[in-house]
């Protein structure tokens, strides 16, 4: 359940001091989850979720692929690393 505009809008300080522990805890909850759900839908974008390529700004699509060719690049390496044999040494 998430909180509308006019709850949080009413929730000040004072009420949150004032409020039963357990009601504190419930609103807590109610908080938490609806952060997490905005975090969420923040971080979404048309390589993560069903949003075609088009809807992305082309200042976010171009940090995007700068991220993907970097974990690329580190991919590569450690690909090449693993790759590497090193061969036996005989005393």
């Amino acid at each position: 359940m998430q909180l509308s505009n006019q709850d949080l809008s009413q929730i000040d300080e004072d009420e949150l001091l004032n409020l039963p522990e357990e009601e504190l805890r419930y609103l807590s909850i109610k908080l938490l989850n609806d952060l997490k759900e905005a975090r969420e839908r923040l971080s979404q974008n048309s390589r993560n979720s069903s949003r075609p390529p088009s809807s992305e700004a082309p200042w976010d699509k171009a940090a995007t692929d700068n991220t993907n060719d970097q974990e690329q690049t580190e991919i590569d390496k450690s690909a090449e690393t693993e790759d590497t044999v090193t061969p036996p040494v005989a005393f």
